[in-house]
Formats: structure tokens, sequence, C-alpha cells
């Protein structure tokens, strides 16, 4: 759980918070939710019960971004690498969101 603390507040290394957390962490997530969702609707589960599977992982695009975010803030990586990284994690926030 400390982890997770440090990486919500920023205190993680904007590499390790983009490429671990982010990318691969959030991509972990969004499938394993994806695959719930797809299994409980296979097996004649009600649809309220797959969109809540599928919509589990939500919150968690959320904390991706904001620890990124915070990880990249200016006086701890340059200006232009902080607002790549920024730019690059809402599109995969975004696109983690839809698949």
């Amino acid at each position: 759980m400390n982890a997770i603390s440090e990486f919500w507040r920023g205190e993680v290394p904007l590499a390790r918070a983009f490429w671990l957390w982010g990318i691969i962490g959030g991509g972990v997530v969004s499938i394993a939710s994806s695959l719930l969702a797809v299994a409980v609707l296979a097996n004649g589960g009600p649809g309220w019960l797959a969109l809540a599977a599928f919509a589990a992982h939500l919150p968690w695009n959320l904390v991706l971004l904001i620890g990124v975010w915070r990880s990249s803030e200016p006086q701890k990586v340059r200006k232009d690498i902080a607002q790549v990284a920024r730019l690059a994690m809402v599109v995969w926030v975004i696109a983690l969101s839809v698949l």
C-alpha cells in the first residue's frame, strides 16, 4: 500500500511511474477488467454485472493519470519531457477507458 501512496503523491521517478505504473500496470488492470466482463457475459451473467466489471478499472485510470502527472512536475524533470509524459498518459488513459 505504501508504494501506491508514493505513486499517488508523485514520489516515484517519472520513468518508473510512466512505464511501470502507467503503461504496464494500467494495461494489465484494463485487460483483466475487460476479460472479467466478457467472462460474466459468456456465462450468462446479467449485463449490469458485466458493465460493473468493465467499469471497475476506471477509478484506477484516474489514479494513474494523477500519479504520472505529479511525478512529472517541472522541478523533477525537464519541462518538455513532463509535457510529453502528461499528454501520452492522458491519451493512454482515454484509450484504456474505452477498450
